[in-house]
């Protein structure tokens, strides 16, 4: 039984970003439409595959593609506005890309366009020969954090809190 790779997703007004989060494929096919996705492709002897339908049509002849590092695509939305999801069907396989993803409400900040420099001119036939992975280094490592902001110190004790009370056993002669 074919494996399912993690599909990654964002979106703006007008166009769509796919990856597939899979390196190094052999024997890859993609077929695009309008209105659909198939992918299959070997990684280390495993095969991958998956069809789905797209929620709203796009425009194949506009779109590009790229297999430099992972399978990316960028797609022309038909018609623009907002998908509540890439596909016509719910899968758990297919998850929000959220180091490219922009809100209605992000607009105005600098996440801008998908950089597209690089891709090709999609020339979708049945089969499109499969080539492996550049050996660069990997972006899916983890991220380095922030420390968190240090606490400041406790609050002194209120005004109101009676002051302590000295016991006859703590004084000293």
């Amino acid at each position: 039984m074919a494996l399912k790779p993690d599909v990654l997703w964002a979106q703006r007004p007008d166009s769509v970003y796919i990856s597939i989060d899979l390196k190094e494929v052999h024997d890859m096919k993609v077929t695009l439409e309008n209105d659909s996705l198939s992918f299959s492709g070997k990684v280390g002897g495993s095969l991958y595959e998956f069809s789905l339908e797209w929620h709203a049509p796009i425009k194949k002849e506009l779109s590009k593609w790229s297999t430099k590092r992972l399978i990316e695509f960028y797609l022309k939305k038909d018609v623009e506005g907002p998908w509540p999801r890439l596909s016509k069907a719910k899968a758990p396989w297919i998850k929000v890309d959220w180091k490219r993803w922009q809100d209605s409400d992000d607009e105005g900040e600098a996440k801008g366009d998908f950089n597209v420099d690089g891709m090709g001119d999609m020339n979708f036939g049945d089969v499109m020969g499969g080539g492996g992975g550049d050996d660069l280094d990997s972006d899916d490592e983890e991220e380095d954090l922030p420390d968190l902001e240090p606490t400041s110190a406790p609050a002194s004790a209120p005004a109101s809190a009676p002051a302590p009370q000295e016991n006859e056993l703590d004084k000293t002669d």
